[in-house]
């Protein structure tokens, strides 16, 4: 049983995924599968993972969107996170991962 929901929502060519709940251990992989099939099924959009509603995500968890972000990248494809918490900032910034995500408050953010 997933302990994180995700919700769909295409937005111009960005095909954002909304989060909630927790995602860490089990759920990360179950993360990882749950995106790369939404990849395969939406071939013309780049992704944005939506942090607002998530309440925790753990090493595991950052695991699986260094992967997302790998598959995306392998086909010219682009990943956004979008209203990262303060916490996985932090682990974004201690990891240097900051600096190979594109990390926006919002998609209308500009570049």
């Amino acid at each position: 049983m997933s302990i994180f929901t995700l919700e769909k929502e295409t937005i111009g060519n960005t095909l954002v995924v909304k989060l909630s709940g927790r995602i860490g251990g089990e759920a990360s992989t179950e993360l990882y599968r749950d995106v790369k099939q939404l990849i395969e099924a939406h071939k013309n959009y780049d992704f944005a993972l939506d942090f607002k509603q998530l309440q925790f995500i753990d090493s595991s968890g950052l695991g699986s969107l260094v992967a997302i972000n790998s598959s995306l990248m392998k086909q010219s494809r682009k990943l956004t996170l979008l209203a990262v918490p303060g916490a996985l900032m932090e682990l974004l910034r201690i990891t240097n991962l900051d600096r190979v995500f594109t990390i926006k408050d919002s998609l209308d953010e500009t570049e």
